[in-house]
């Protein structure tokens, strides 16, 4: 095993055990909580709203603490063991304000986790082929929380679906462990300040603009996907197969579209807005659970080149004293967005009766961050 993959493997992993984890909760912890602790779709809204609460604040204090003083792996340990802490105390207690509190450490530590991952993996492998395997093994990890989950719940039940999760996390954390205190040592620290965001280049932000937005609509609509493809009639093996067609989708893309992402990060970025707007506008339309089947291939596209093109772009367009900060606030605006869209959709389904209504609205949003996108790329052009 050569040097690069010893000290990518850890990481790989690390990616592989979070998304499995971030998984089997996003799939069944819905299920879980209302039909199991029988809480409201209210709580349901703010099981997700105080997750990304907490998400939005590990991501940019931990990509500060990196840029500030290179403790990249002390700060992946730390929120692993978070994590799988998480995971084994989730059945304990059940209570829908103690689900919240499990959801809010969950938050903490994956915050930190995906953006310090994206960094190492670009730092080790380059930008965007970097980004595109970290995220191939991320897809992998929920890919097969998605094809299994079902079979490990109706085999082990929701409380030991959550713990098993515990100890799959473990497996990277010891591997972070065991491998050299100077494997990450080359991402030092330059003393970056918080307010060094504002001298960020106007297209990063109008990125992370066009990204919180795309987020705002969709975080509405995955916080209730399980319970809203119940409602057309699927079950719980259904739901794990509607999921991992996404997922699946996304390993064979992630390789390829990171590299053809280099130099090519906007237009890649918005293809992504376009591709998203019009899956949402096929939920509006699905009369059953089997009309969402090949939305989830095209929902991959669409997160692949959203995802690949924003990274890619920040990476690309900051100095390397402020990627992990750059990184970590395209995290914190993707968290504070489904903060927002969770707890909108929770009232709005409560009150309707109905999650399609905060689906039609998604459309609008995620198309106007596609036209402030385009805005600014034909305004610049015209500047040159």
């Amino acid at each position: 095993m050569d040097a690069k993959m010893v000290k990518v493997l850890p990481i790989l992993l690390t990616m592989y055990a979070t998304w499995f984890t971030i998984g089997i909760y996003a799939i069944y912890l819905q299920l879980y909580a209302y039909y199991i602790v029988g809480v409201s779709n209210v709580i349901i809204g703010f099981l997700t709203t105080f997750y990304f609460l907490m998400n939005s604040v590990s991501s940019i204090s931990g990509g500060i603490i990196v840029d500030k003083y290179g403790w990249v792996r002390g700060v992946l340990i730390t929120s692993l063991l978070l994590l799988s802490i998480s995971d084994f105390i989730t059945p304990i207690y059940k209570d829908g304000f103690y689900l919240i509190l499990v959801r809010m450490i969950q938050g903490f530590s994956t915050g930190a986790i995906i953006p310090l991952s994206n960094l190492i993996g670009s730092k080790i492998l380059g930008a965007g082929e970097g980004i595109g395997t970290v995220s191939m093994f991320g897809s992998m990890g929920f890919a097969t929380s998605g094809l299994i989950g079902g079979y490990i719940v109706s085999t082990l039940g929701y409380d030991g679906s959550f713990i098993l999760c515990g100890f799959i996390t473990l497996i990277p954390l010891v591997l972070l462990l065991l491998i050299d205190r100077g494997a990450y040592s080359d991402i030092r620290g330059s003393r970056i300040e918080l307010r060094e965001l504002v001298k960020f280049p106007l297209s990063i932000w109008v990125i992370y603009i066009a990204y919180a937005l795309r987020f705002m609509a969709a975080g509405g609509i995955w916080s209730f996907f399980s319970l809203y493809l119940y409602s057309l009639g699927a079950d719980e093996f259904w739901v794990g197969i509607i999921h991992s067609i996404n997922t699946i989708t996304q390993i064979m893309l992630f390789r390829s579209v990171g590299r053809y992402s280099e130099g090519r990060g906007v237009r890649v970025f918005e293809g992504g807005l376009l591709l998203t707007s019009i899956v949402f506008i096929g939920y509006y339309f699905s009369l059953n659970f089997m009309h969402v089947l090949p939305l989830q291939v095209l929902l991959a596209v669409s997160w692949v080149l959203l995802y690949l093109g924003a990274n890619v772009y920040i990476i690309e367009n900051t100095t390397e004293s402020q990627r992990a900060t750059g990184l970590g606030a395209l995290q914190m605006f993707n968290a504070l967005s489904w903060i927002i869209g969770s707890s909108v959709n929770g009232y709005i389904s409560e009150w309707t009766g109905s999650y399609k209504t905060y689906i039609l609205a998604s459309v609008f949003i995620t198309l106007i961050g596609l036209f402030i996108v385009e805005g600014y790329i034909r305004r610049a052009a015209r500047n040159e």
